[in-house]
């Protein structure tokens, strides 16, 4: 992604990749499930602690994450390229 990015920034053309943490997909019901198989926990307990792991104790949503590429596709972001956006309420890996 840098290097594409380094590549397009003459050409006006950003490249940035969102990394959003757990969000509301089918990916999502998909953990949770294999939580629930695995350790026998109810889906309810699954959620609240995959939730935990985002400071703000909630999951991403599908909008959120449409409405920062939507961002980037604006004249306000066009310096921002070759950056890694974390959506992710305030995780830290």
């Amino acid at each position: 992604m840098r290097t594409l990015a380094l590549e397009t920034a003459r050409d006006g053309i950003t490249v940035n990749a969102i990394c959003p943490s757990y969000t509301e997909t089918p990916m999502l019901e998909q953990a949770v499930a294999r939580i629930v198989a695995t350790t026998k926990r109810s889906e309810a307990e699954a959620r609240v602690a995959l939730a935990a792991k985002n400071p703000q104790g909630r999951f991403i949503t599908p909008q959120e994450v449409a409405d920062t590429v939507l961002w980037l596709c604006t004249e306000g972001a066009a310096s921002i390229t070759g950056q890694a956006i974390s959506l992710s309420g305030g995780e830290t890996w």
